[in-house]
């Protein structure tokens, strides 16, 4: 049985596709559960893997840890969470890293 994950691998090294990745990392939250629901399990797991390398994303790392792998449901809302937490840490660094002002009333 041909492993299309692996014969994949030379596409996904080239630099397009961490582009993909950078896009879909700072995509729009409106509609992104619906995009990310029509992907492939693999895509998922290997945009999971990019994004957070120590994590037990792949089938390899889960079965070294004695893990069950991923299905695709829980791939879609592991990536989802981690996209919501990167456009939330964004907003907060957009607000502290704004002028400040103090007001005392005496």
């Amino acid at each position: 049985m041909e492993n299309k994950f692996k014969a994949n691998r030379e596409f996904t090294s080239r630099s397009i596709w961490s582009d993909w990745r950078e896009q879909l990392k700072e995509s729009e939250i409106n509609g992104l559960l619906q995009r990310l629901e029509v992907m492939d399990r693999e895509v998922l797991v290997d945009w999971l893997q990019w994004y957070n390398p120590k994590g037990n994303y792949t089938d390899r790392k889960c079965m070294d840890n004695g893990v069950k792998p991923l299905c695709k449901s829980k791939a879609v809302e592991y990536t989802y969470r981690e996209i919501l937490r990167n456009h939330t840490k964004k907003q907060f660094n957009s607000i502290s890293n704004g002028p400040i002002q103090l007001m005392f009333n005496n």
